[in-house]
């Protein structure tokens, strides 16, 4: 039987990659909430808003999948996730930030007794992050840290919304996990300086609150988790920083927020031909492998951030839809996906994505 799979928010610049990502795999609805922005779609159009549950609640009804896109996930909650246990559809969302898979987690054990695999934080950061860190973590016999650094060009092939995502991810401190306790960290503080492999190469890179942060700590039995982010060309992150100097009061203001979102993507369009708008990301892991200090170093690129992203999206899809993942219950991308199938769908696509191991001075 043909899979019916529903995206939400499908009309976004991550939404329609994702749909692009996944036509292969079934039959597809995309929602939106105009029908202005369904020009050029893949599958069906649905005009729907979530905030009306009744029509909400249909569309999910009539598919095998869904696949909550409508971000910014800052302002969502867990309806969605909720329709989908009523009616024992399977989830993934891909929310880029702790806040709606910490509003989630208590339903874990209701997606449990419904039958169903929801899947938070697929894509590429987080997404593909996570898959990455999970390979390293399995190299090395008691691992003790885990670094992640990004580093993506101009926009990032991406629209308002994630900028808007960004700018409410400078609102307040936010918790890391350092040598074994929870510690506050400033947004974009403390710069480190990674030389990515090429075409994104030497990136500034800052603190940053992703949805890694708070999983990895829950996920692996380390003591340090690193997530720092970084923008080219650097002026970005120098505007970015400066945001941070703001009062919190106007750094939390809708219409600040979505003004300098506006004007930030307006500045991509003009930088993006010259800088490209792919990503690269570099997971290390250290700790101990035969009783020995050892690191292990993955580093992946793309061309194209949203592409990237979608293709992240596909392989969970994938991977649930053909019944290669069967694991009902709650999960981010790193407690689900086998390396295995992981390192095997990046061969398929021929991503390039490498690694290497070698002996670390410390524990």
């Amino acid at each position: 039987m043909v899979k019916q799979i529903l995206i939400l928010g499908g009309t976004g610049r991550i939404g329609q990659r994702v749909a692009a990502a996944i036509a292969p795999l079934g039959s597809m609805t995309v929602t939106g909430r105009s029908v202005r922005e369904a020009k050029a779609l893949q599958g069906t159009f649905l005009r729907l808003d979530l905030e009306d549950l009744p029509a909400l609640e249909k569309a999910i009804a009539n598919h095998d999948l869904v696949i909550h896109c409508a971000g910014p996930f800052h302002r969502r909650d867990g309806r969605v996730l909720k329709a989908c246990i009523d009616q024992k559809k399977h989830y993934i969302d891909v929310s880029d930030h702790r806040c709606l898979y910490q509003k989630l987690k208590p339903l874990t054990q209701a997606a449990t007794d419904a039958g169903i695999t929801a899947v938070c934080n697929a894509g590429v950061f987080p997404g593909i992050s996570n898959s990455m860190v999970h390979f390293g973590v399995e190299q090395l016999d008691e691992p003790h840290k885990i670094e992640l650094y990004y580093g993506v060009a101009g926009s990032g092939g991406a629209g308002e919304t994630v900028m808007t995502t960004t700018f409410l991810g400078l609102g307040k401190p936010f918790g890391v996990f350092q040598d074994g306790t929870w510690q506050r960290k400033q947004p974009y503080s403390e710069p480190t300086t990674i030389d990515f492999p090429n075409p994104i190469g030497k990136t500034t890179v800052y603190w940053f609150d992703v949805a890694e942060t708070f999983t990895f700590a829950e996920s692996f039995p380390v003591k340090t988790v690193v997530t720092k982010f970084g923008s080219l060309p650097n002026f970005y992150n120098q505007l970015t920083r400066a945001m941070t100097l703001l009062p919190e009061s106007l750094r939390q203001h809708p219409r600040i927020i979505q003004g300098l979102s506006k004007i930030s993507y307006g500045m991509t369009k003009l930088t993006d031909p010259f800088t490209g708008v792919g990503v690269a990301m570099r997971a290390i892991v250290s700790g101990t492998k035969d009783g020995t200090p050892q690191q292990v170093t993955v580093d992946f690129v793309h061309e194209h951030t949203a592409i990237a992203a979608g293709l992240g999206v596909a392989l969970v899809a994938e991977l649930v839809l053909s019944d290669q993942i069967n694991q009902p219950g709650l999960y981010p991308v790193e407690q689900i996906i086998p390396s295995n199938l992981f390192l095997a769908w990046a061969h398929r696509h021929q991503l390039q994505l490498t690694w290497k191991i070698q002996p670390s001075e410390t524990k």
